[in-house]
Order: structure tokens, then C-alpha cells, then sequence
């Protein structure tokens, strides 16, 4: 059969000849070559077409080489880890980095804000006090850089200085840690906040614009449920006025996360003095995240593995569609630990298998981190992007081990962290693990706040 012009699925001659070998009678070769039928990830390339479609500039969020070149100096090769591990490895809040930093000169403010966290997250990953001073300059050029831009004449505040103003935050974030301060400073990110609500309609001039109008809100409620400071009317406006856009689980899960600041500050601050109040307001938070929890489960579920091993509880474990999905999980069971902590401890509600099994969910949720025969490319040591996701995962254990009357649960917690702590190299796990065997009276946002707190969330 002679072919009409479609791919021939025999061997190369007969491609060639547009006739099967059968029928010329010449030598048959056998189907392409084993290069040719190999399986190969085009996600990338993909990823690539469809962003020059959109003539969008997305170009750079490919990402740097794993190679490290040893002509590199140490400045570009925490740059490249930087956007490797983090910015396209890691988080989904920063995609709209690559295209601001494509286009701003090396010269200006965003470029210095970068070359000054990229220092800082290397310093915290790889735990190296050296890279922390060289770190601390960059900084302090970053801020004059900025403050400069800030003060030219007729300046109109874009999406640049904004993202550079987040940069600097998360700078804070990930050295207070190593310089033994508190992390709890919002100088950076009220200034941008304050920005966005000044802005108005320009937080919504571009989806990149919008992007980072989230970004800054969501780190700023964060930032005041570590410092206990209640959010105002008008913050939560800027939340409604984005709503109108931005539909997702985790935008639901910060309005919560919202009245569950309030609830903080109010507590700490004395205002609310009227038990049925306060009684009233958290069982309301905690249907509403009893709700949520209930929908992410039906829609981005874990797939549950049944493993023997030391390293999984009960013998099972959970598999997420990706760490994003198993974070915004971890992140709700975590508040709903804290109002059934304050349901139990306040109004003697007798929760303890409500508290024991969001313990042993998040618990299930670890294991596919750490455990090598979980991932076939994890070896025997953590690699980097593993030490970088269990880093996430300190709240939580510690919160899960504070709370679970369950003691199976809280010496398996401790065994994981000793883990972490042995093959990762990680400092804060061993932290952690002294802080929850102590039993001391610590806040889980505190040892949120240790780890680098959003600064290393996805």
C-alpha cells in the first residue's frame, strides 16, 4: 500500500519511499529509532507556545538551569536558585514576578530587591550565616534604590514598585529568623497596603496588576494574625472589591482567615468580654471551615496509599494533585484546630475526636514529603525541594502535636521531625521538636513566623 502523504507508522525506509518494504522488496530496518519512541515531558515547550500565543511575557518563568556553573558568582547562582526553588518551583503567588524583572534595568529598585532575597532564601535553605551579610547590603541598596524612585517628582506607582515593596517584606520574613528578630514587622507591607487602597481602580488595570493586589492583601492579613492586629473596614473592602474577580478555594479561605484575625485581636486586646459572643463567633468560624474543608475534600481530595512503614501513620498516607492543593488543606485544618482548641479550652467542649482526626489528616499529608519509596527520584537525604516543603509543614506538626490527645500521634510527630532534622539538615525541625516536647504555652503562628512564615509558602 503506497503511502498517501499521513505519518507512516513503519520503518524509515518506507517513510521515505512512500511504499512498504514488503512490496519494494528491499531490506526492512525495523521502526524508528529508540530515541525516536521515548516518552519526553513537554510541558515546558507547551507551556512556552501557548504563552507566545497570548503575547503575554512569561517567557522567563522557565527556569534556570539546575547546572551550577562554578564561573558564576555566588550573587547569580542564588538568583538562579531562587527562581528555581521558589518563584517557578514552589509558589504560585510570585508568577507575576518574571515578567516585571524582565523588564526592569539592572539599575533599578526591583532588580536589588531581588538580588536581596534571593541571598536571604539562600541563606535560609542551604543555612548559611556567611551569605546573610552580603544579603543585608543588598538590602539596604534595594531600600534607598526604592525610597529614590518613590520620591521622583510626578512618579507613578506601578506594578513594579509594588512587587519590589513585597520582595522587601519577604526579605524581613526570611532573615528575622537567623538575626534573632521578631518577624512581625509590617513597615514594608502596610506601606503597600496602603498603596493598593489609594490606588483604586488601577489594582485592576491588568490581570498582573490584579495578582499582585492579591499577593499584598493576603500577606497583609497574615502578617496581622502573627502581630494580633485587627483588619480594618476599609482593608476588607479592597478584599471585596478583588472578590469581583478572583474566585478560588484559597480567596474563600481568606475571607475567613480574615474574621479569624479579628477574633485574635479582639481576644488579645480585651474588646470582646462577653462569653456568648465570643462563643458565638467562633462556632461560626468553625462551620464556615468545617465547610470549606468539606468542599476542597470533594473537589481537590488526597488520594489515600496504604504503606507499612514507620514513616506513614496507621500504615496509610495522603497523595495531594500537588503541594499547593495539600497546603490550602493543611492551612484550613490548621485554623479549625484553633477554634476547636478554643471551644475545648474556653467552653469545655468535649472534641477530642474532632481534634484527633484533623491531627491525623494533617499528619497523612507529611509522609508523601519525605518518604523516598513515595517519590522515586527522593534519595536517602532530602533533597532540596523536599527540605523546602517540610519547612512548610512546622505549624502544622507542631499545632497537631499540641493539641492530639492521641499520644500515638504526638510521638510520631517527634519521630518525623527528628527526621527532618537528621536527613534534611534542618535546623527548625529540631527547633521545633525541643519547643513541642517542652509542652510550653508557644502560639502555632509563632512557629509559623520561625519557619519564614509566608515568605516559604506556596
Amino acid at each position: 500500500m503506497v503511502n498517501t502523504g499521513r505519518p507512516s507508522m513503519d520503518c524509515l525506509p518506507c517513510r521515505r519511499r512512500k511504499l512498504r518494504c514488503l512490496r519494494a522488496n528491499i531490506l526492512c530496518h525495523g521502526y524508528r529509532s529508540a530515541k525516536d519512541l521515548a516518552f519526553r515531558d513537554q510541558t515546558r515547550v507547551a507551556r512556552q507556545k501557548v504563552v507566545a500565543r497570548q503575547g503575554y511575557a512569561y517567557q522567563l518563568i522557565t527556569p534556570p538551569s539546575p547546572m551550577l556553573d562554578l564561573n558564576l558568582d555566588v550573587e547569580t547562582r542564588c538568583r538562579n536558585t531562587f527562581f528555581l526553588l521558589y518563584v517557578t518551583g514552589l509558589s504560585r503567588s510570585f508568577s507575576c514576578l518574571p515578567p516585571l524583572y524582565n523588564q526592569a534595568p539592572i539599575s533599578k529598585h526591583l532588580a536589588y530587591s531581588v538580588n536581596a532575597v534571593s541571598l536571604a532564601f539562600s541563606a535560609v535553605q542551604f543555612d548559611s550565616r556567611e551569605l546573610i551579610s552580603t544579603a543585608l547590603n543588598r538590602y539596604s541598596t534595594a531600600i534607598g534604590n526604592l525610597r529614590h524612585s518613590l520620591y521622583e517628582p510626578n512618579v507613578l506607582i506601578g506594578d513594579d514598585i509594588l512587587q519590589s515593596i513585597i520582595l522587601l517584606d519577604l526579605f524581613e520574613k526570611l532573615t528575622a529568623p537567623i538575626l534573632g528578630m521578631p518577624a512581625s514587622s509590617m513597615t514594608h507591607i502596610r506601606g503597600a497596603m496602603s498603596i493598593i487602597e489609594s490606588r483604586g481602580k488601577l489594582n485592576f488595570a491588568s490581570a498582573l496588576s490584579t495578582q499582585i493586589a492579591r499577593n499584598i492583601l493576603s500577606q497583609f492579613i497574615i502578617s496581622c494574625g502573627i502581630t494580633k492586629t485587627p483588619i480594618t473596614d476599609s482593608q476588607v473592602a479592597v478584599w471585596t472589591d478583588l472578590s469581583g474577580l478572583i474566585m478560588d478555594s484559597k480567596w474563600d479561605y481568606m475571607r475567613i482567615l480574615v474574621d479569624i484575625v479579628n477574633l485574635r485581636a479582639s481576644m488579645t486586646n480585651g474588646i470582646m468580654v462577653d462569653g456568648s459572643k465570643m462563643n458565638e463567633r467562633v462556632l461560626d468560624i468553625n462551620y464556615r471551615l468545617e465547610y470549606l474543608a468539606d468542599s476542597l475534600e470533594r473537589s481537590y481530595g488526597p488520594v489515600t496509599i496504604f504503606w507499612s512503614d514507620w514513616q506513614t501513620l496507621d500504615g496509610e498516607y495522603d497523595v495531594y494533585p500537588n503541594h499547593f492543593t495539600m497546603q490550602l488543606h493543611n492551612a484550613v485544618r490548621m485554623m479549625r484546630l484553633e477554634m476547636e482548641g478554643l471551644l475545648r479550652g474556653r467552653f469545655h467542649e468535649h472534641n477530642g475526636n474532632v481534634i484527633n482526626k484533623i491531627a491525623k489528616q494533617i499528619c497523612r499529608s507529611v509522609t508523601h514529603c519525605i518518604m523516598p519509596q513515595a517519590r522515586p527520584q527522593s534519595s536517602e537525604l532530602l533533597t532540596q525541594m523536599q527540605k523546602l516543603e517540610c519547612r512548610i509543614l512546622m505549624a502544622p506538626l507542631y499545632q497537631a502535636a499540641q493539641l492530639s490527645t492521641d499520644a500515638s500521634v504526638q510521638e510520631w510527630i517527634w519521630r518525623i521531625l527528628e527526621h527532618m532534622a537528621e536527613k534534611g539538615n534542618m535546623r527548625i525541625a529540631r527547633d521545633v521538636l525541643d519547643l513541642s516536647k517542652k509542652q510550653l504555652d508557644i502560639d502555632y503562628w509563632t512557629i509559623w513566623e520561625m519557619a519564614g512564615c509566608y515568605a516559604t509558602a506556596a
